[in-house]
């Protein structure tokens, strides 16, 4: 009979995203997550295999914590952009320091090809839920009717990265305020007149 699992894998893993914003991909060990888990690095071999193995199943669980952020955020707002603004800010709550952004999966999600999907389903998750944040906008008479929302959704893709990226180098400010101006500047033009 095998014994219980004391520990879960989503603590697992939010350890492993903890340990991997702090060190990088490569200074990350088994020995620092199960650390930060309270488990012996032996075990996490047994459920994951190995290191790689175990950053493929942090990576593979992104979209789905991105879709859970989209359905929070919507049930905590009733205006649809109030809940797009949620949904991004919420997305990146967890990043305190600059350095963070440099030890996440980008070097993996490029180079290798395994990690890319899972980069491109993040990608994917972010796209369809501010497109379905900005049809329901424009339904709501919040954005003016006939934009091209795919277009606004995946300009919102671009902005989000490239607003951490710029963030990250020139530490202006917190990232909430950056990323809420930033994201004021992408929807502000498509916004209905009063």
């Amino acid at each position: 009979m095998a014994r219980p699992r004391l520990v879960s894998d989503e603590v697992i893993l939010d350890a492993t995203r903890e340990v991997l914003a702090e060190l990088g991909p490569g200074k990350l060990t088994l020995a620092a997550v199960g650390a930060r888990a309270g488990l012996a690095p032996p075990t996490l071999l047994q459920r994951f295999g190995s290191k790689r193995g175990l950053l493929l199943a942090s990576a593979a669980r992104s979209p789905s914590m991105l879709l859970r952020a989209a359905e929070e955020a919507e049930a905590r707002n009733t205006s649809p952009l109030a809940a797009l603004r949620d949904f991004a800010l919420t997305a990146v709550a967890h990043i305190k320091h600059r350095e963070e952004l440099g030890n996440g999966f980008v070097q993996l999600d490029v180079a290798d090809p395994e990690f890319r999907q899972y980069a491109l389903a993040h990608s994917a998750a972010i796209v369809d839920t501010c497109a379905r944040f900005y049809q329901a906008a424009v339904e709501a008479g919040e954005l003016r009717p006939n934009i091209d929302v795919p277009a606004l959704a995946r300009h919102t893709l671009v902005c989000l990265a490239g607003a951490l990226q710029v963030w990250a180098v020139n530490d202006w400010g917190s990232l909430h305020d950056f990323l809420t101006d930033q994201l004021d500047l992408t929807i502000g033009p498509y916004l209905a007149q009063e």
